[in-house]
C-alpha cells in the first residue's frame, strides 16, 4: 500500500509540473511562442491551453492506472523512475504539440504584419548588479558542518556493511560494503550543493535579462526584484537539500532506525522548497512579469509602446523544442532565461564556452561508457545475513 502511495505521488507531482508549466509563463509567450500582446488571448492559444490540459489529465489518469496495476503484479525495482521518465515524456510530446499548432498559426496568419519589433537592455544590470549574499547559503553550510561532523564521529564504529541506498531512502533488507566513499556519500552531496549552488546564483546575475521593449523601465525594475527573490530561494533550497541528505544519512548510518516514515520525512524538506517555489512562481510569475506596477510607472511607456505599434522582438528562429532550448551564435550571452515558464535560465548553446562544456560531458560519458574512466564509486553488495 505504501509502495502505491508513493507511486501515485510520483504521478501526482509530474502532472501538476505539467498543467501549471503554461500558466507561468508570460502572456505573450504561450507554450514557448513569441506572441504579440493582441494575439494573447487568440482563439488558437485558448484553444490549445484547453486541449493541453485535457491531455495532461488523462495521461495523469492512465499513469495512475498503471500504478495501481503494478502494484498487484509484480512491481520492477525502478518502477517510480520509469513512471516519472514516461509521464514525463508524453508530457512534454504534449506541450510541443501545442507549441507547433500556435507557431503555424503566427506563421500563416502573419500576426506581426504592420508591428514594429524592439529589444532592450538595463546597463545597470551589469554596472551595478544584484548582490549575492554570503549570508543567505549559511544555513546551508551549516548542516554540511553539522553532518560531517556527526559523520566524524560515527565512523569508527560503523558495521562492516550498512543500508543500500533507495532514492532518498535506505534499504536494510540489502546492505553495501562501508567505505569513507559509502560512509560519506551524503556529506559528498551536500558539498556539492553548498558549492554549485552560490556559483549557480553568482551566474544568474550575469544571465541576460528578460525584459520587455514595450515597457522598458518598469520591466527592468521587475527583473531585479524577481532576480533577488529567485537567489535567495536558490539559498532556501540548498539548505532544504542539505537538510534532507542529513535525515538520509542518519538512516545510512543506522542512528535513526530506517523505515518508511522516515524515507518520507528525509523527502519532506524537498517537498517544501518546491511548494515554496511554485507558490512564488504563481505570485511572480515569468521573469517577475506578475510583480505590482509603481504608481504611474507603465502609463507613459504603454501610450508610447501603443503610438510607435512597438512590440518584442519575434525571435523563435532561435529558440528549440517548444521553448527549451535556445542557440543563437550572434548572442554573446552564455545563459538566458528559459521561454517554457518559470524560474528557469538555460545554455545559449550557439556560445563557444556551452559548445566546450557540452563536448567535454559528452566525451566524459563516450570514455565511461566504454570503460576508460569509471564513474562507479565501487561498492561491493553484501549478503544482509
Amino acid at each position: 500500500m505504501i509502495i502505491l502511495v508513493a507511486d501515485l505521488l510520483i504521478v501526482v507531482l509530474v502532472s501538476v509540473v505539467a498543467w501549471v508549466l503554461p500558466m507561468l509563463a508570460r502572456p505573450d509567450l504561450p507554450f514557448g511562442v513569441r506572441v504579440p500582446p493582441g494575439r494573447a488571448t487568440d482563439p488558437v492559444v485558448v484553444r490549445q491551453r484547453h486541449h493541453y490540459v485535457r491531455r495532461v489529465t488523462g495521461l495523469g489518469g492512465l499513469a495512475a492506472a498503471v500504478c495501481a496495476a503494478m502494484a498487484v503484479l509484480d512491481r520492477p525495482e525502478h518502477a517510480p523512475s520509469m513512471i516519472a521518465a514516461t509521464l514525463g515524456t508524453a508530457d512534454g510530446i504534449a506541450y510541443v504539440l501545442a507549441n507547433r499548432r500556435i507557431r503555424a498559426a503566427k506563421a500563416r496568419e502573419n500576426w506581426y504584419l504592420g508591428l514594429r519589433q524592439g529589444a532592450t537592455t538595463d546597463t545597470a544590470l551589469r554596472t551595478q548588479p544584484v548582490r549575492v549574499s554570503v549570508s543567505w547559503f549559511l544555513p546551508a553550510v551549516l548542516v554540511l558542518l553539522a553532518t560531517l561532523a556527526v559523520g566524524l564521529a560515527r565512523y569508527g564504529g560503523l558495521p562492516e556493511t550498512l543500508p543500500a541506498p533507495r532514492s532518498l531512502g535506505v534499504d536494510s533488507g540489502d546492505r553495501v560494503t562501508t567505505s569513507p566513499t559509502t560512509a560519506f556519500a551524503p556529506v559528498l552531496m551536500q558539498a556539492v550543493l553548498a558549492l554549485l549552488m552560490p556559483l549557480l546564483a553568482v551566474g544568474l546575475t550575469r544571465a541576460r535579462p528578460e525584459l520587455d521593449a514595450a515597457r522598458p523601465r518598469a520591466s527592468a525594475r521587475r527583473y531585479r526584484v524577481y532576480l533577488t527573490r529567485v537567489i535567495r530561494l536558490i539559498a532556501v533550497t540548498a539548505g532544504c537539500g542539505n537538510l534532507a541528505a542529513l535525515f538520509f544519512a542518519l538512516q545510512l548510518w543506522e542512528l535513526w532506525t530506517p523505515s518508511a516514515p522516515l524515507n518520507a520525512l528525509t523527502c519532506l524538506p524537498l517537498l517544501a522548497a518546491f511548494a515554496v517555489w511554485l507558490r512564488f512562481e504563481f505570485r511572480v510569475g515569468q521573469a517577475g512579469h506578475r510583480l505590482p506596477a509603481e504608481p504611474g510607472e507603465e502609463t507613459g511607456e504603454a501610450e508610447e509602446a501603443a503610438t510607435w505599434r512597438l512590440v518584442q522582438r519575434d525571435d523563435d528562429r532561435h529558440w528549440h523544442l517548444a521553448g527549451f532550448v535556445y542557440a543563437n551564435r550572434t548572442d554573446p550571452a552564455l545563459f538566458v532565461h528559459q521561454r517554457a515558464g518559470g524560474a528557469s535560465w538555460t545554455l545559449n548553446l550557439g556560445h563557444p564556452v556551452a559548445c566546450a562544456v557540452l563536448g567535454a560531458l559528452a566525451l566524459l560519458g563516450l570514455l565511461s561508457a566504454v570503460g576508460v574512466i569509471p564513474l562507479s564509486t565501487g561498492v561491493v553488495s553484501a549478503g544482509s545475513g
